[in-house]
């Protein structure tokens, strides 16, 4: 679904904002941001913010370069097929923002079969570890620690990725 959008919604603290990986519902995405972005097809009955568009990280073409002030990737990336053409397309359309991503050990010990890349940040760059092998299958309330590792950026940022 695309949507057609003349005038973009701006976030009081952020500016022009994209929520990438938004997901659906009602808690799931970001509040006030200017477009929203996942690969979940539009179904009846579910709820998603708008404007919404349809698409793979990997290619933002719906979106002009520098088009936004502010990327937000939140528990996106790691599901990604291609990280290197998805943040290559995140520079491209965004002028800062935050990634956040599970840490490696947290993967390693609950995982999920949707997470296709273990993820770290490397003396200020992201690092992407393709994953190999089924995680351990501990379940993640007998643990009950913080599972956000966030990478904040402005204006660029590197990356690594070692299939």
């Amino acid at each position: 679904m695309e949507t057609t959008v003349t005038t973009r919604l701006v976030h009081p603290k952020y500016g022009v904002c994209l929520d990438l990986g938004c997901g659906t519902g009602e808690k799931r995405p970001t509040p006030g941001f200017s477009a929203y972005v996942d690969v979940i097809p539009v179904r009846e009955g579910v709820v998603y913010p708008e404007p919404y568009y349809c698409t793979p990280m990997e290619d933002l073409s719906c979106f002009a370069d520098k088009e936004f002030d502010y990327v937000k990737a939140w528990h996106s990336l790691e599901h990604c097929t291609d990280p290197d053409k998805a943040c290559s397309e995140i520079l491209r359309v965004g002028k800062s923002g935050v990634i956040a991503y599970p840490p490696m050990w947290s993967c390693m010990l609950f995982g999920r079969k949707d997470h296709l890349w273990f993820m770290t940040e490397d003396h200020g760059r992201l690092l992407f570890i393709k994953k190999r092998h089924p995680s351990y299958g501990v379940p993640r309330r007998e643990v009950g620690t913080e599972l956000n590792r966030t990478f904040y950026w402005e204006d660029t940022f590197t990356w690594l990725v070692v299939e």
